[in-house]
């Protein structure tokens, strides 16, 4: 056992739940997070093997007495010993990549999206647990609660995220998600101006690294690069990180898809002429890209 005080560390719930009636929890104020983390920092001041921790808070989200509030500091408890490389590649040895996975279709709110958030973790170039996700059916799952999600939502951006996590930089992953007619249109919604800005971004990063790849087919890219394309037309309220990923995207389109990018390269000239007339030196590493992405497009 590694000694973690777990009543300790639920002690900040108390006030929300004493056991005589259904939990009113609600996502934890910032008030509680503080109170939870040096709570945390206290209790892993005396631990040696974080991995018991992790194992324990496993343990805390399959009891059959678990409560929100219980499961909500399970997961921080998991959170942290992330923070040790070798925890998160044992994560499926330990038996909490499950744990996570069970999570998700009992759990709404942000103890879901707290869950997609660690399962993103998890699954992020790491290669191991990315195997261990897929044979669990991880893909499934989190493709099924994406397309369920409200456009715009919380849940569409973590469940997308997680999913990204799960099979990027493995390209048996990728193409057998991309195999899925239900995971293109996910793409494609998740580039739309509707969505969240976050969650374009991380779509429009993921469209570049499926194109840099190779596993995306020709045959599925036009949908894709007109998605992109109408993006250049909604930049007012965009921040520089999210400009550049857009940039490197195109860049990236037009190299590998030249013949599809007809619409794309007007949408390049338009923004080019919008920087130019702007002179943002903010600017300067997106209109770099755009101007490389252009010389791609127009050379014979």
């Amino acid at each position: 056992m590694a000694n973690i005080n777990w009543p300790g560390l639920l002690a900040w719930s108390t006030k929300y739940h004493d056991g005589t009636a259904p939990s009113q929890f609600k996502q934890m104020s910032e008030e509680d997070r503080r109170f939870l983390e040096q709570a945390m920092e206290e209790a892993f001041g005396h631990i040696e093997d974080p991995n018991q921790v992790m194992a324990e808070a496993g343990d805390q989200l399959r009891s059959e007495t678990r409560t929100e509030e219980s499961v909500t500091t399970a997961l921080e408890v998991i959170d942290r010993c992330c923070d040790d490389p070798d925890c998160a590649r044992n994560a499926d040895k330990l038996d909490v990549l499950q744990a996570l996975l069970d999570l998700l279709p009992i759990y709404s709110g942000s103890v879901r999206n707290r869950t997609f958030e660690i399962l993103a973790l998890l699954f992020s170039n790491n290669p191991n647990i990315q195997a261990a996700g897929m044979k669990r059916g991880s893909m499934n799952l989190c493709l099924q609660i994406a397309q369920e999600s409200k456009v715009g939502s919380d849940d569409r951006s973590k469940s997308f995220r997680a999913l990204v996590a799960l099979v990027r930089n493995v390209e048996e992953f990728e193409k057998l998600l991309l195999e899925q007619e239900a995971a293109r249109e996910l793409l494609l919604a998740c580039l739309s101006q509707e969505e969240l800005s976050g969650t374009r971004e991380k779509a429009t990063s993921f469209l570049r690294s499926l194109a840099e790849s190779g596993s995306l087919k020709p045959e599925n890219v036009a949908p894709l690069i007109g998605a992109i394309s109408k993006l250049f037309g909604h930049l007012e309220d965009t921040g520089i990180q999210y400009k550049e990923t857009l940039s490197i995207c195109a860049l990236q389109l037009a190299t590998s898809f030249k013949a599809e990018c007809t619409e794309l390269q007007v949408a390049v000239e338009g923004r080019i002429s919008q920087l130019m007339a702007s002179k943002d030196p903010e600017a300067e590493n997106e209109l770099e890209s755009l101007k490389d992405c252009l010389a791609v497009l127009k050379a014979t």
